[in-house]
């Protein structure tokens, strides 16, 4: 599949699109009728996009060859999606970042001999099709898990400065908060939120090492953990700056440069605007949600297209074309089990990003 240079400011037409047409060449019979069938899905990348985002929480590495038992499934839906950076969670054991480079080279191969880049902190992955000029983050929150071997495991955030084809830099902060429903998970939340915003708004500072451009696009995605039956307060810091801990993490900082709230995309199931949920999970008593978030500064970037994969609801002929089975969605098989499905968002840079708001 071919892939625009970094050098090219032009846009690709849309990445399973592509992959449909590939199908067709191989099989000696491209059809007008086949690509709609899978432009009709919603899936495909716009060609005003200039990046797609892609999050999923993978399950305590379930992605790592030769035992995890998404390790295929997962190879099947990078394909597929053919995503420019991708944010992981629950990736769970150090010194991953080579191999993680090497599976995606193996899976999506970049034009020119190039690697994929990755960046690691806590278990959260950043992984990037195109250069980062830098790579940060911050372990956020204590939570250790010894029976895991992890006394010293926090929640955290992994942020990095992807350089973008289009001449533009994009800030990728992924992170995971803890889950549950209880006061101390809610608290150990909003300390990770509070957090996340306090180092949003030193990068924004022109002293800062690691200081972002004026206007520079923001997207903090991964699974937040915005559990429907407890307080959503750290959630909402993420959107609105509003920082619960003043004297511990400094003052209210709006993260988007015109002073407004982020904005949550909010995908849907295969972009049909039914189902939204995230996290799914029939053998225990809580309804499915969406735990999973890609929030983004819409003063700077417009999102075009987004999505959360269920493969559970394709077509048969549309998961032929985009070389899915349809228990890709679930882990490790089980009908009632999804645990988190991947979430996509496509985004166009706007023009006016760098002096819009000087």
């Amino acid at each position: 599949m071919n892939r625009i240079s970094p050098e090219r400011a032009v846009r690709r037409p849309g990445p399973l699109l592509l992959l449909v047409a590939l199908l067709g060449l191989v099989s000696g019979c491209v059809t007008n009728d086949a690509i709609k069938a899978a432009a009709s899905e919603g899936l495909q990348q716009p060609a005003s996009s200039d990046v797609r985002v892609m999050s999923w929480n993978v399950k305590m590495s379930s992605i790592l060859p030769p035992n995890g038992v998404r390790h295929e499934s997962f190879a099947r839906i990078v394909r597929a999606i053919d995503p420019d950076v991708i944010a992981l969670q629950e990736v769970m054991w150090p010194g991953l970042a080579a191999t993680l480079s090497q599976l995606m080279d193996g899976y999506i191969p970049l034009e020119d001999g190039r690697s994929w880049h990755v960046h690691t902190v806590s278990d959260n992955v950043l992984i990037s099709r195109y250069p980062m000029r830098w790579q940060g983050g911050e372990l956020a929150t204590p939570y250790p898990l010894p029976q895991l071997g992890m006394p010293n495991f926090h929640h955290g955030f992994a942020a990095a400065l992807v350089e973008l084809p289009n001449g533009e830099d994009l800030l990728v902060i992924g992170m995971h908060n803890k889950s549950g429903a209880g006061d101390n998970d809610v608290r150990r939340r909003q300390e990770h939120a509070d957090a996340v915003v306090r180092w949003v708004r030193d990068v924004r500072g022109a002293e800062h090492e690691n200081s972002i451009a004026h206007g520079t696009p923001i997207v903090i995605l991964g699974d937040m953990n915005a559990v429907p039956n407890a307080s959503l307060a750290p959630y909402e810091t993420l959107l609105t700056g509003d920082i619960a801990d003043e004297e511990a993490f400094g003052p209210d900082f709006a993260i988007d440069w015109d002073g407004t709230d982020m904005t949550d995309a909010r995908p849907s199931h295969n972009a049909t605007g039914e189902e939204y949920y995230t996290w799914r999970n029939d053998n225990m008593p809580f309804a499915p949600s969406a735990l999973d978030r890609i929030l983004y500064s819409d003063s700077v970037m417009s999102v075009r297209n987004r999505f959360v994969l269920n493969t559970m609801t394709l077509s048969p002929d549309d998961l032929a074309d985009l070389g899915l089975q349809q228990s890709d969605a679930l882990y490790d098989g089980d009908p009632n089990y999804y645990d988190h499905l991947p979430l996509v968002a496509d985004f166009e840079i706007l023009s006016t990003s760098i002096s819009a708001y000087d």
